[in-house]
């Protein structure tokens, strides 16, 4: 009765919760150079498995 139970409880939360299948997102910095005191910096995304960057700014000292 009870492993019955359990696996109609398992089958229910099968139909119920989706599977997870989204890999994580993420957004970070990074330095592209540093030169003369001069420190250019790109914001970089990661989403799916693919990282893409855009183009480097200044982004302060060195």
């Amino acid at each position: 009765m009870t492993d019955s139970l359990l696996r109609f409880a398992d089958r229910m939360l099968e139909r119920l919760v989706p599977k997870t299948t989204a890999k994580a997102d993420t957004t970070f910095w990074r330095t592209c150079y540093c030169s003369g005191g001069i420190k250019r910096i790109q914001r970089c995304h990661t989403a799916g498995g693919t990282t893409s960057c855009e183009p480097c700014i200044l982004g302060g000292g060195c």
